[in-house]
């Protein structure tokens, strides 16, 4: 397994907030501009499956990969030759909540993905932090 990116922020919106949308992955593309669409085709828990598209992309199959509510919430991308995963811990701290990031990348192939596809990794989820930051400020007004 190699970790790819790996991001922290905090937000003075509450766990629950922060968990409720990052599990709802048919949401994601509002904060995570490089998909197109997100389509959760079973009841969210741990092992729903799902398919998404990233923008100028192929379809690609995922699973929710772990899930504790209000609490982490993990999904895994099938690639050829590889997987990626991108795991979210939320946890409260003082009166909002820390948010931990990490993307990592698995399999034969794993190094090909980390050199193209990937290749700007961290500056994306950074970019992506700030995006649902914003978004989580917005809806607290």
């Amino acid at each position: 397994m190699t970790i790819i990116a790996q991001h922290e922020s905090t937000t003075t919106a509450p766990a629950d907030q922060v968990f409720a949308r990052i599990a709802d992955s048919e949401r994601h593309p509002d904060w995570s501009h490089d998909l197109e669409w997100v389509r959760l085709d079973e009841p969210l828990r741990e092992g729903a499956r799902g398919v998404l598209k990233p923008k100028g992309g192929p379809k690609s199959r995922f699973v929710v990969s772990a899930l504790i509510p209000g609490s982490v919430f993990a999904d895994t991308t099938f690639l050829p030759g590889a997987k990626v995963t991108f795991h979210h811990k939320v946890h409260p701290e003082g009166e909002g909540s820390r948010i931990v990031v990490r993307v990592t990348l698995v399999g034969p192939l794993a190094w090909l993905w980390k050199r193209t596809a990937f290749r700007d990794a961290q500056a994306k989820i950074e970019e992506d932090s700030q995006h649902l930051l914003a978004l989580l400020a917005s809806e607290r007004v």
